[in-house]
């Protein structure tokens, strides 16, 4: 009878693992092989310009209560609107734009969809109403103003999840001026798929110092960048005015290779003020270490304001293939390309 239980047993189990066995994995959608039809219709160009648009403070404020033009809180427009900078997101989005990590593009790691176009968001200054707190919650993480930059970011990651929303941060000596919650918010930052890079302790012209002020006001911040978010922070230089305004100035090997307090911080970009779109990283124009921006302000459309620097990247910007391991361009553009690229090439 004990012999004709266990044969009853394994019968049962070996049935048990036939089912199981025949439960099989839906198969995975191979990714689609695009043709030069794809490319055409999308206008795909890889070495198009890129937009990185320079911010500061973004006032809880309308349009219309400020003196100036359009979304400008001051006469230089480095301050603008809540109004102003919702509407500058919408505007992004809707004109095919997707944003990408400023690091991304300076090492020419581009993942934006088919069709569309990578844009880079930078805020120097380190302000308050960059990422406003207005207290902790129960479980002692920040709340954030809505109205402030990052408040206004995180509601269009909800709104539009595919705008891949993202932004770096420049900070000062005093960071983002709450000195209660400043680690917080920059851990809450890199933690949430935000960046933060140096802008110097205070907010030096390197025209006006030499070497030995220059590398302290670089080192200082990368020191209390490394203190709180080790091995989390960008390498990267928002210069204050954009001086030095040439690579070949006296203080620039200072800012790319610093020694501070006993350490050496390598710098592996400089942004400067600028005044228009980048180069394709794909372009021989391209050079990582002094990237223009553009100031996103309101001019009626004059000297590089956001209208005229979308109305002519029209005809010039990056436009994506899709995939981030290929660079697609339009054959009549094969001599611009950087003869030092390791990705496969297609032309069409």
């Amino acid at each position: 009878m004990k012999k004709v239980l266990v044969l009853i047993l394994v019968l049962i189990l070996v049935g048990c693992g036939s089912k199981k066995d025949e439960v099989k994995e839906e198969p995975k959608e191979e990714k689609k092989e695009l043709t030069v039809e794809d490319y055409k219709n999308n206008s795909v160009d890889e070495l198009g310009e890129v937009p990185i648009m320079m911010y500061h403070g973004i006032h809880n404020k309308k349009n219309s209560e400020t003196e100036y033009t359009g979304g400008n809180v001051d006469k230089d427009g480095y301050q603008r609107t809540t109004e102003a900078f919702i509407n500058d997101l919408e505007f992004y989005y809707k004109e095919g734009y997707r944003m990408i990590r400023l690091t991304d593009y300076v090492d020419g790691n581009i993942d934006v969809e088919l069709g569309k176009s990578p844009i880079i968001l930078t805020f120097d200054d380190g302000l308050s109403n960059a990422i406003k707190v207005t207290g902790l919650d129960k479980k002692g993480n920040i709340i954030i103003d809505p109205n402030s930059a990052v408040g206004i970011l995180e509601s269009f990651k909800k709104k539009y999840p595919d705008y891949n929303v993202t932004a770096t941060f420049f900070v000062n000596g005093g960071l983002f001026e709450q000195k209660e919650y400043n680690e917080k918010i920059i851990k809450w930052l890199v933690d949430n798929g935000y960046d933060v890079g140096n802008h110097t302790y205070s907010h030096v012209n390197f025209s006006e110092v030499d070497s030995k002020k220059s590398q302290e006001e670089v080192g200082s911040i990368y020191e209390i960048l490394d203190d709180i978010i080790p091995n989390k922070y960008v390498n990267i230089i928002a210069l204050p005015y954009g001086s030095p305004y040439s690579l070949d100035h006296a203080n620039m090997p200072y800012i790319f290779n610093t020694n501070y307090n006993g350490k050496t911080y390598i710098t592996k970009s400089a942004l400067r003020v600028g005044w228009k779109s980048e180069s394709s990283p794909f372009s021989k124009d391209f050079n990582p270490k002094f990237l223009k921006r553009i100031r996103a302000y309101d001019n009626n459309g004059e000297e590089f304001d956001i209208e005229m620097n979308f109305n002519l990247l029209e005809k010039t910007r990056y436009i994506s293939d899709g995939d981030v391991d290929t660079i697609v361009i339009p054959e009549s553009k094969t001599n611009a390309l950087n003869s030092d690229v390791k990705r496969t090439v297609k032309t069409y």
